[in-house]
Protein backbone atom coordinates (compact mmCIF):
# COMPACT_ATOMS: atom_id res chain seq x y z
CA UNK A 1 0.00 0.00 0.00
CA UNK A 2 1.22 3.49 -1.18
CA UNK A 3 2.15 6.14 1.52
CA UNK A 4 -0.59 8.50 2.73
CA UNK A 5 0.21 11.56 1.17
CA UNK A 6 2.27 14.27 4.20
CA UNK A 7 -0.88 16.58 5.00
CA UNK A 8 -3.31 12.74 5.17
CA UNK A 9 -0.23 11.51 7.71
CA UNK A 10 -0.46 14.57 9.41
CA UNK A 11 -4.06 14.73 10.00
CA UNK A 12 -4.38 10.77 10.84
CA UNK A 13 -1.46 11.65 13.82
CA UNK A 14 -3.39 14.60 14.70
CA UNK A 15 -6.63 12.40 15.57
CA UNK A 16 -4.50 9.95 17.01
CA UNK A 17 -3.12 11.86 19.65
CA UNK A 18 -6.16 13.67 20.54
CA UNK A 19 -7.79 10.11 21.20
CA UNK A 20 -4.84 9.22 23.20
CA UNK A 21 -5.53 12.52 25.64
CA UNK A 22 -9.25 11.45 25.77
CA UNK A 23 -8.37 8.05 26.70
CA UNK A 24 -5.98 9.62 29.74
CA UNK A 25 -9.35 10.16 31.44
CA UNK A 26 -11.33 13.91 32.06
CA UNK A 27 -9.26 14.22 35.12
CA UNK A 28 -5.68 14.76 33.25
CA UNK A 29 -7.29 16.08 29.99
CA UNK A 30 -6.85 19.95 30.36
CA UNK A 31 -10.13 21.97 30.67
CA UNK A 32 -10.20 23.86 27.03
CA UNK A 33 -11.92 27.25 27.71
CA UNK A 34 -15.01 28.38 25.59
CA UNK A 35 -12.49 28.57 22.33
CA UNK A 36 -10.83 25.22 21.45
CA UNK A 37 -7.04 24.89 20.75
CA UNK A 38 -6.48 24.16 16.84
CA UNK A 39 -3.15 22.69 15.93
CA UNK A 40 -1.82 22.27 12.45
CA UNK A 41 1.80 21.09 10.78
CA UNK A 42 2.93 19.19 7.76
CA UNK A 43 3.87 16.57 10.25
CA UNK A 44 3.85 15.03 13.74
CA UNK A 45 5.67 12.40 15.42
CA UNK A 46 4.20 11.56 19.61
CA UNK A 47 5.65 9.71 22.02
CA UNK A 48 2.06 9.08 23.87
CA UNK A 49 4.00 7.29 27.07
CA UNK A 50 5.87 10.13 27.80
CA UNK A 51 3.42 12.69 26.74
CA UNK A 52 5.92 14.06 24.38
CA UNK A 53 4.97 15.21 20.61
CA UNK A 54 6.44 17.06 17.80
CA UNK A 55 4.98 19.00 15.14
CA UNK A 56 7.25 19.80 11.91
CA UNK A 57 6.64 22.58 9.11
CA UNK A 58 4.46 25.57 9.25
CA UNK A 59 3.20 25.01 12.75
CA UNK A 60 0.06 27.11 13.67
CA UNK A 61 -1.61 26.75 16.96
CA UNK A 62 -4.83 28.94 17.44
CA UNK A 63 -7.04 29.66 20.43
CA UNK A 64 -9.72 32.70 19.26
CA UNK A 65 -7.70 35.37 18.85
CA UNK A 66 -4.53 33.98 19.91
CA UNK A 67 -1.77 32.42 17.13
CA UNK A 68 1.60 30.87 17.06
CA UNK A 69 3.43 29.86 14.05
CA UNK A 70 6.65 28.70 13.52
CA UNK A 71 8.59 26.05 11.91
CA UNK A 72 8.63 23.64 14.66
CA UNK A 73 7.16 22.88 18.14
CA UNK A 74 7.86 20.38 20.97
CA UNK A 75 4.73 19.57 23.59
CA UNK A 76 5.66 18.54 26.83
CA UNK A 77 2.82 17.15 29.04
CA UNK A 78 -0.21 17.98 26.46
CA UNK A 79 -2.68 15.45 28.64
CA UNK A 80 -1.86 17.66 32.07
CA UNK A 81 -3.28 21.25 33.03
CA UNK A 82 -0.04 22.78 32.19
CA UNK A 83 1.63 21.91 29.16
CA UNK A 84 4.76 23.30 28.07
CA UNK A 85 5.55 24.38 23.95
CA UNK A 86 8.81 25.36 22.98
CA UNK A 87 8.81 26.92 19.03
CA UNK A 88 11.86 27.08 16.89
CA UNK A 89 12.78 29.03 13.54
CA UNK A 90 10.70 31.98 12.62
CA UNK A 91 8.45 32.39 15.22
CA UNK A 92 5.78 34.74 15.36
CA UNK A 93 2.78 35.28 18.63
CA UNK A 94 -0.18 37.20 17.94
CA UNK A 95 -3.01 37.67 20.44
CA UNK A 96 -5.57 40.94 20.49
CA UNK A 97 -3.00 43.05 22.31
CA UNK A 98 0.43 42.53 21.15
CA UNK A 99 1.98 41.10 17.99
CA UNK A 100 5.82 39.20 19.02
CA UNK A 101 8.53 37.65 16.27
CA UNK A 102 11.52 36.06 17.39
CA UNK A 103 13.90 32.92 16.48
CA UNK A 104 12.45 31.05 19.30
CA UNK A 105 9.82 30.55 22.67
CA UNK A 106 7.79 28.81 24.94
CA UNK A 107 4.82 29.20 26.52
CA UNK A 108 3.03 27.80 29.15
CA UNK A 109 -0.93 26.25 28.37
CA UNK A 110 -2.93 26.99 31.87
CA UNK A 111 -6.14 24.75 32.11
CA UNK A 112 -6.41 24.93 28.60
CA UNK A 113 -5.76 28.45 28.00
CA UNK A 114 -2.05 30.26 26.85
CA UNK A 115 -0.81 32.08 30.17
CA UNK A 116 2.64 33.26 29.30
CA UNK A 117 5.51 33.41 26.62
CA UNK A 118 9.02 34.28 26.65
CA UNK A 119 10.34 35.01 22.94
CA UNK A 120 14.07 35.17 22.04
CA UNK A 121 15.97 36.37 19.28
CA UNK A 122 18.66 38.66 17.81
CA UNK A 123 16.62 40.54 18.90
CA UNK A 124 12.79 39.63 19.58
CA UNK A 125 10.57 42.07 18.55
CA UNK A 126 6.66 43.56 20.07
CA UNK A 127 4.30 45.48 18.78
CA UNK A 128 1.16 46.38 20.35
CA UNK A 129 -1.90 45.93 18.19
CA UNK A 130 -4.86 48.55 17.22
CA UNK A 131 -3.22 51.05 18.84
CA UNK A 132 -3.61 54.92 17.63
CA UNK A 133 -1.02 55.94 14.96
CA UNK A 134 0.38 58.53 17.47
CA UNK A 135 0.42 56.22 20.06
CA UNK A 136 1.97 53.29 17.85
CA UNK A 137 4.06 50.79 20.21
CA UNK A 138 7.10 48.80 19.05
CA UNK A 139 9.57 47.19 20.98
CA UNK A 140 13.24 45.00 20.75
CA UNK A 141 15.55 42.87 22.99
CA UNK A 142 17.34 39.98 23.02
CA UNK A 143 14.74 38.67 25.60
CA UNK A 144 11.11 39.41 26.09
CA UNK A 145 8.47 37.69 28.51
CA UNK A 146 4.69 38.64 27.94
CA UNK A 147 2.11 37.53 30.69
CA UNK A 148 -0.82 37.39 29.35
CA UNK A 149 -3.31 37.24 32.18
CA UNK A 150 -1.45 40.61 33.24
CA UNK A 151 -0.74 42.39 30.21
CA UNK A 152 2.36 42.83 30.77
CA UNK A 153 5.95 42.65 28.52
CA UNK A 154 9.19 42.91 30.26
CA UNK A 155 11.79 43.08 28.26
CA UNK A 156 15.72 42.86 28.88
CA UNK A 157 19.18 42.43 27.67
CA UNK A 158 20.03 45.40 24.92
CA UNK A 159 16.27 47.01 24.90
CA UNK A 160 14.97 49.40 22.85
CA UNK A 161 11.42 50.75 23.32
CA UNK A 162 9.23 53.26 20.92
CA UNK A 163 5.97 54.85 22.83
CA UNK A 164 4.47 57.43 20.23
CA UNK A 165 7.90 57.90 18.99
CA UNK A 166 10.05 58.78 22.18
CA UNK A 167 12.36 56.17 22.43
CA UNK A 168 13.63 54.59 25.45
CA UNK A 169 16.44 52.66 26.32
CA UNK A 170 17.45 50.55 29.60
CA UNK A 171 18.83 47.23 30.99
CA UNK A 172 14.60 46.02 31.58
CA UNK A 173 12.12 47.96 30.25
CA UNK A 174 8.56 47.00 31.35
CA UNK A 175 4.98 47.64 29.67
CA UNK A 176 1.71 47.31 30.93
CA UNK A 177 -0.28 46.55 27.63
CA UNK A 178 -3.70 47.49 29.31
CA UNK A 179 -2.69 50.53 31.41
CA UNK A 180 0.06 51.94 28.47
CA UNK A 181 2.40 52.46 31.35
CA UNK A 182 6.13 52.12 30.79
CA UNK A 183 8.36 51.62 33.69
CA UNK A 184 12.59 51.52 32.70
CA UNK A 185 15.15 49.75 34.82
CA UNK A 186 12.22 49.15 37.50
CA UNK A 187 15.55 47.71 39.59
CA UNK A 188 16.18 51.65 40.74
CA UNK A 189 20.05 51.90 41.76
CA UNK A 190 20.06 48.67 42.46
CA UNK A 191 20.09 48.09 38.49
CA UNK A 192 23.15 48.87 37.67
CA UNK A 193 22.27 50.80 34.23
CA UNK A 194 21.02 53.92 33.21
CA UNK A 195 17.80 55.39 31.60
CA UNK A 196 18.10 56.82 27.95
CA UNK A 197 15.30 59.18 26.51
CA UNK A 198 14.82 60.49 22.93
CA UNK A 199 11.93 62.69 23.15
CA UNK A 200 10.41 63.86 20.08
CA UNK A 201 8.69 67.31 19.32
CA UNK A 202 5.10 67.05 19.84
CA UNK A 203 2.49 67.24 16.95
CA UNK A 204 0.74 70.58 18.08
CA UNK A 205 -1.55 68.65 20.24
CA UNK A 206 -2.32 68.39 23.87
CA UNK A 207 -3.80 65.67 25.39
CA UNK A 208 -7.18 66.75 25.34
CA UNK A 209 -7.19 66.96 21.88
CA UNK A 210 -7.57 70.74 21.40
CA UNK A 211 -5.08 72.41 18.91
CA UNK A 212 -2.96 74.86 20.53
CA UNK A 213 -2.59 78.43 18.88
CA UNK A 214 -0.74 81.49 19.57
CA UNK A 215 -2.76 84.07 21.93
CA UNK A 216 -3.52 87.15 20.45
CA UNK A 217 -1.85 90.08 21.81
CA UNK A 218 -3.79 92.56 23.56
CA UNK A 219 -5.37 95.67 22.05
CA UNK A 220 -4.01 98.55 22.28
CA UNK A 221 -5.70 100.89 24.40
CA UNK A 222 -4.26 104.10 23.42
CA UNK A 223 -3.47 103.65 19.49
CA UNK A 224 -1.19 106.41 17.80
CA UNK A 225 -2.52 108.95 15.60
CA UNK A 226 -3.39 108.27 12.04
CA UNK A 227 -0.37 109.81 9.56
CA UNK A 228 -1.63 113.04 8.17
CA UNK A 229 0.59 112.60 4.90
CA UNK A 230 -1.82 109.21 4.33
CA UNK A 231 -4.57 111.78 5.13
CA UNK A 232 -3.77 114.25 2.51
CA UNK A 233 -2.87 111.75 -0.14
Amino acid sequence: MADPKPAERALRLAAALLLAAASAGAATVPRLGSESIQLSADFQSSDIRNDVHVLTGNVRVTQGPMSMQAEQATVNALQSDHSRWTFERAVHLQTADADLKSNSATAVFAAGQIAEATVKGTPATFEQRNAAADKSVKGRANLIEYDFAKGIVKMSQDVWFSYGGNEFRGDVVVYNVKQERVVVNPGGENAGGRVNITIRPGTGKIESGEQRTAPKPPADKNPPPPDKNENNE
